[in-house]
């Protein structure tokens, strides 16, 4: 059984860029849980934590869906 060789560009597929046209939540006004996220999340960008701003986007998004949707 002869097997077929494949070239990069037959096998490769173009880069998704998994944030794009991804924005950051807000907070809602008035929201304690909201405003405690964003208030963290400022305070990791500040220092450089790009982990920790990413962390608190999620957590932020997941509580707007759990308790404001």
């Amino acid at each position: 059984m002869e097997s077929e060789e494949r070239t990069d560009s037959e096998t490769s597929t173009p880069a998704i860029s998994l944030l794009e046209g991804l924005s950051e939540p807000s907070p809602e006004p008035g929201c304690r849980a909201c405003l405690s996220l964003s208030v963290s999340r400022e305070n990791a960008r500040s220092t450089g934590n790009h982990s920790g701003v990413s962390d608190c986007d999620v957590r932020l998004r997941r509580h707007q869906v759990e308790a404001h949707a």
